[in-house]
Parts: C-alpha cells; sequence; structure tokens
C-alpha cells in the first residue's frame, strides 16, 4: 500500500520558537532516505516557509497558504495556485475598510510572491510584519492604496488583532461568494487571532487530495494542531493530533501524540521506521 505522511508546521512538526529542531530534522532525513513518503501543509507563504524548511530534504511537493499553493521542490516550481478574483478582491478590502481593519496581501505574478501593505497603524499586524522581515528576510511592498494591487495575481489577504475585532468580519464573510476563510487563534500569542481569507477553491483537503492523485497514494495519515487543521483532517484516512493542540482537533483525530515541544511528529515517524525494519 502506497502510503503519504503529511504534517503541519506551527504548533505542530515546528517547535514552540517556530524553528524545526536538530532532532525533528535528523530524524525526519533519516526516515525519507530511508523511503518515507512526507511532506508538509502549513498556512505559511513562500517567504517563511522556504527559510523553515531549510534543511529538511523534502523531494515531494508540499503545501503553502492552506493550500492555496502547492511547490514542487524538486523542480521549483508551483504546480497549483487558486488566484482570487480582481472583483472579490474589491470587494474583501471594501469590507475591511469598513471595519477600520488593516490586511496584508499577497500575490503571485509570473513565479514570484509578493506582500503588500499600505498601512502600519495595526500594532498585531506591524508585529507581524516586522518579525518576518527580521527573522526571515521577508519582503514587504508598501503601495498607496492596496486596491491598485487587486489585478495582480492576489491569492491571500490576512489580518491578525484581538479575537472581538475579527468575528463581525468572519461572519460577514460567509456570504461574499467566491472566497473562503480560516479564523484560528495564534498559536506564538494567545492575545490575538488570524483570519485568513482566500480563494473558495483552495483548502487544505483539497491540495491534500490533489496530491495524492497525483502520486497514487492509497493511504494518508495526517499531523496537525490548530483549527484550520479540519480540513486537513478530512482529507486524510488517519490523523494524529500533537498533545498541545486545540481540543477540538484532538477529539476528531485518531489518536494524540507527543507534544511539538517534545518533537512529536519526528518520534512518531521514527517510532513506525523502527517498527517496520522489525517487521522485515
Amino acid at each position: 500500500m502506497k502510503q503519504l505522511f503529511v504534517s503541519d508546521l506551527d504548533g505542530t512538526l515546528l517547535d514552540p520558537q517556530a524553528k524545526l529542531t536538530d532532532r525533528s530534522r535528523k530524524i525526519l532525513n533519516q526516515a525519507i532516505a530511508e523511503g518515507l513518503d512526507f511532506t508538509v501543509s502549513t498556512a505559511r507563504t513562500p517567504g517563511t516557509a522556504f527559510k523553515i524548511l531549510e534543511g529538511l530534504n523534502l523531494r515531494l511537493p508540499f503545501m503553502m497558504m492552506n493550500g492555496v499553493l502547492v511547490y514542487d521542490p524538486l523542480k521549483k516550481k508551483y504546480l497549483r495556485k487558486a488566484v482570487l478574483d480582481e472583483t472579490v478582491v474589491m470587494v474583501l478590502l471594501g469590507l475591511i475598510k469598513l471595519k477600520g481593519l488593516s490586511c496584508f496581501l499577497y500575490g503571485l505574478e509570473q513565479d514570484t510572491f509578493y506582500a503588500y501593505y499600505d498601512s502600519v497603524d495595526s500594532t498585531p499586524l506591524n508585529y507581524f510584519r516586522n518579525e518576518r522581515v527580521m527573522r526571515y528576510d521577508k519582503k514587504f511592498t508598501e503601495v498607496e492604496d492596496l486596491s491598485l494591487m487587486a489585478g495582480r495575481g492576489i491569492i491571500y489577504c490576512v489580518l491578525r488583532e484581538p479575537k472581538e475585532k475579527l468575528s463581525g468580519l468572519y461572519r460577514e464573510l460567509s456570504v461574499v461568494k467566491g472566497v473562503k476563510a480560516e479564523f484560528y487563534r495564534d498559536v506564538y500569542n494567545e492575545e490575538y487571532y488570524m483570519l485568513e481569507i482566500f480563494s473558495d477553491q483552495a483548502s487544505k483537503k483539497k491540495a491534500l487530495s490533489f496530491l495524492k492523485k497525483k502520486g497514487g497514494y492509497e493511504f494518508v495519515t495526517g499531523f496537525g494542531d490548530n483549527l484550520n487543521d479540519i480540513p486537513l483532517v478530512e482529507a486524510c484516512d488517519s490523523f494524529f493530533a500533537v498533545a498541545n493542540a486545540h481540543p477540538d482537533i484532538q477529539n476528531m483525530a485518531d489518536g494524540v501524540i507527543l507534544s511539538n515541544e517534545e518533537d512529536g511528529v519526528a518520534i512518531f515517524i521514527e517510532q513506525l521506521m523502527q517498527s517496520r525494519e522489525r517487521e522485515q
């Protein structure tokens, strides 16, 4: 039976400092070298995902931005992308402005990734941007008006604020045709929530289904921790939650493994490989 293993990054494969530990990297690289089919699925953008995954010898395509992008690390090309219609982007920006909120827009043109903003009035977003600039050398482009970017291959919109400031917008998005949204607590700062908006043609479930069909996999095992992993749970044949996972995710899982602080995913993989070796 051809089997694929796929893990979320933040709160799952990464430690509480958003790093892939040397222990996890070593275990996973050995398993991959021995023939294990392993990949990742993340809400992160290419700018941060590529940096975090340095040293992990991924050979299979992996998913970014909640399934908006599927990237082949060997061919260094995007296999799948879901672009928001220009009119839809204008509607989103109008709603965000009416709520007195700020956002970042992400675009992909000719396989080049861009991050746009027109305001840094939001303290949570300002911190979000600065942390990515300093830690991952990510580039953000300031523009006069985000609406001028609406036709520039926009694939994602991100807001980060206290829950009460975003709840109303999240509810209103349910009636906006052509979009899907993920709304969940920031795993690195419980004071804030993330609201991520993208095409309804994208999700972790759809992206994984694409990879499953492309690779001819008969069985997929997933690992996750947060509410935006629910589509991943639905797409997998078996699913394991790390011990630090949201209670709802733990309840949906087939089992609970060690926490991300304890290299839970890597230890699970290591024990699996050891079990397979004993059976041979």
